[in-house]
């Protein structure tokens, strides 16, 4: 469902989404779409089925998949547009976008296989926000793109590293959004910082001997860790690249004073809409917001534990913020209906992310 949201709000008009592919097969002999998703599982003999039935009616289509086009079954399946589970719909959107662009002019069957992390630079969140501070050259963006070319799926809620552990690396968080947080004996938990697609988890962390807090997925995510050598050599033999990290750690650092400002001198209602107008600007830097919507996947349980609001109270500000026409929030999606008033309502300024133009709104 949340898939056709984010397509609806693409401007496509979605048919389905069904449960099965006999309920798909049925529609297919009713009404051809142009263009289809398939997510069932590739080993199911019934995805075949609708798969050919697709090619017979010239459908292009891409696989939003749990698995690698090697097994048996799905070897009539390789050349098909591909992007592994899980995926945001935003990466699903932008491929979708693709294929009906090369039918136009050719079959996207003859398409390579593309599957999540082999994108170039422009889909790289990685190299995104390094170009965001620093001019990088074709061999910094290759570099970059090796390092961050093959990451791991790891599930929402898992503990990359906790509080006490000795650190063994630097974690590169491409898709999903991770935290630093600080857990107390009664169970309590303070959010302090956000780890969006993109961002580094403590680059100088292997010089500390035990962990002082712990960084956790709130959502599905894909992870790269990157070994201390490796960070090292980073910072020592390539100075573009040195020179954009120290310039996000800056950043990293502005922002938790930003949020500090936020719990402590804030309203409940000028917190998260502080909170909804960063994340934007954030997300767009990377290539993953549109002019006013992104896809939010954390709970009001997060959003309580980063603006020290119980979950009562941040659901209050949400609906007072639907009432007054500033947002709607529709499953993981939120849109900014109004983003100067928004803006207004938390004294916004963007300075401290030091975006320049990719700052203006």
């Amino acid at each position: 469902m949340d898939l056709k949201d984010a397509l609806e709000h693409a401007g496509y008009r979605v048919l389905g989404p069904f449960a099965s592919a006999a309920d798909a097969l049925a529609l297919l002999r009713q009404q051809v779409p142009t263009v289809a998703i398939l997510g069932l599982p590739l080993k199911d003999q019934s995805s075949l089925v609708l798969t050919a039935a697709l090619r017979r009616c010239g459908v292009p289509f891409l696989i939003h998949a749990d698995a690698v086009l090697t097994e048996p079954r799905a070897q009539e399946l390789q050349g098909v547009p591909c992007l592994a589970k899980p995926a945001l719909p935003s990466d699903i959107v932008a491929l979708l976008e693709e294929i009906c662009a090369s039918a136009s002019g050719g079959s996207a069957l003859d398409a390579p296989v593309r599957w999540a992390g082999q994108a170039g630079d422009a889909s790289n969140p990685f190299i995104r926000k390094l170009e965001c501070f620093t001019a990088l050259t074709d061999e910094d963006r290759a570099m970059l793109a090796q390092i961050s070319a093959h990451p791991r799926v790891v599930p929402p809620h898992t503990d990359l590293v906790r509080e006490g552990d000795a650190p063994d690396g630097v974690f590169l968080v491409m898709s999903g959004i991770a935290c630093r947080h600080k857990l107390r004996a009664s169970g309590a938990r303070q959010i302090m910082a956000y780890l969006m697609p993109g961002d580094l988890c403590d680059l100088d962390v292997a010089l500390l001997d035990t962990m002082d807090h712990t960084i956790t997925t709130l959502s599905a995510c894909t992870i790269v860790r990157i070994s201390p050598e490796t960070a090292s050599d980073l910072l020592e033999n390539h100075p573009r690249v040195a020179r954009s990290l120290r310039l996000a750690r800056l950043v990293d650092e502005a922002t938790l004073r930003e949020w500090l400002v936020n719990v402590g001198c804030r309203s409940a209602i000028e917190r998260i809409a502080h909170l909804f107008c960063e994340l934007l600007l954030r997300l767009r830097a990377v290539g993953l917001a549109g002019e006013d919507s992104y896809e939010l996947p954390i709970t009001q349980a997060d959003l309580g534990d980063t603006t020290g609001l119980s979950n009562v109270h941040v659901n209050r500000v949400l609906q007072d913020l639907r009432r007054q026409g500033l947002i709607e929030l529709r499953g993981k999606r939120l849109k900014i209906l109004n983003l100067p008033r928004l803006k207004a309502m938390a004294e916004f300024k963007a300075n401290y992310l030091h975006l320049g133009e990719r700052a203006a709104a």
